[in-house]
């Protein structure tokens, strides 16, 4: 099973506790980590910088991750954003650089039929054109709604806000994942049900909506399911969203089934938060246990219930 992870590759600068560190990151980074130990193949479809560190090339190289598709930019720097993590774990985002769009021409189009194509672009740099033309030849289609939420305000900083390419998106889309917040900043102060509801309204056939702890909701136009998260100790939620998106399109792919790839992609988050960066990442048999015993907790969403209560 091929996976094609489509954004930016970025630079991350992280402020926590008065420690500054650079780091690897992007939604194409962390999920194709979790592809390899999934059992499919990624290739990152992604354009940098020159200033773009070849050790990260190297590290991705080396964790057998193709890196074909990827693009050097001779006019722009890598996109890179600082991540300042504040008392009581709120997460500033600032946007510091940003590297070109990815066009039609970048995608390796012919190669993705009977395949999965995944969204994950971090500022806009996937246009909903090249989103449309990807959906014509992908098997299964994955997007994260985040990219296309992001604004820059004045001092750099990333705030949240509704945009028409946010709405295009979804109705171009198989499968939508969305952090409760993203899917506010499009629908407006709903309960996360509802949101993922709202979303399946919009086009797409499944919706995720993930709360962090709080678990995650699943959508389609059938149900609605609360999936709980599996408690455990957390040590770093960076890229939790990503390995949630991509692990859940490549078992909805493999079982066409939402329910399990649900438990799977929430079982998978539980192992990568654990420890730092994309060390917490294990392989599928292991993802496997924990995702049986999600399984059982699963339980359908009263939507119709939640709706009178309001």
């Amino acid at each position: 099973m091929d996976v094609y992870l489509i954004g930016h590759l970025t630079v991350d600068i992280v402020v926590e506790g008065g420690n500054m560190r650079r780091s690897l990151g992007g939604t194409v980074t962390f999920g194709s980590l979790a592809a390899i130990r999934h059992n499919a193949t990624p290739h990152v479809v992604s354009k940098v910088g020159r200033d773009f560190p070849d050790e990260y090339l190297m590290y991705l190289g080396r964790n057998n991750v193709d890196l074909s598709y990827v693009r050097l930019s001779r006019y722009l720097p890598t996109t890179k954003f600082k991540l300042v993590y504040r008392e009581g774990g709120e997460r500033v985002l600032y946007l510091l650089s940003r590297c070109e769009d990815i066009l039609s021409s970048d995608v390796p189009l012919d190669k993705l039929k009977g395949n999965i194509a995944v969204i994950g672009a971090l500022i806009g740099e996937v246009p909903p054109s090249v989103v449309q033309e990807i959906s014509e030849h992908a098997s299964l289609v994955v997007s994260d709604l985040q990219g296309y939420v992001r604004r820059q305000s004045e001092d750099r900083s990333i705030v949240l806000a509704s945009t028409p390419e946010a709405k295009l998106l979804i109705s171009l889309s198989d499968v939508v994942h969305a952090e409760v917040a993203e899917a506010k900043a499009v629908f407006g102060d709903l309960p996360p049900a509802e949101l993922a509801k709202r979303i399946v309204e919009g086009g797409a056939a499944v919706a995720l909506v993930t709360l962090g702890a709080g678990g995650a909701y699943v959508a389609t136009k059938q149900r609605v399911l609360f999936v709980p998260s599996f408690p455990t100790r957390v040590v770093d939620r960076t890229g939790a969203g990503d390995v949630f998106t991509t692990v859940f399109a490549i078992e909805y792919h493999r079982l066409g089934d939402y329910r399990e790839a649900a438990a799977y992609a929430t079982a998978a988050v539980s192992f990568l938060i654990e420890k730092p960066g994309p060390d917490g990442l294990r392989s599928r048999w292991e993802v496997k246990r924990r995702a049986e015993k999600i399984l059982n907790e699963i339980r359908e969403y009263p939507l119709d219930e939640d709706r009178r209560s309001r």
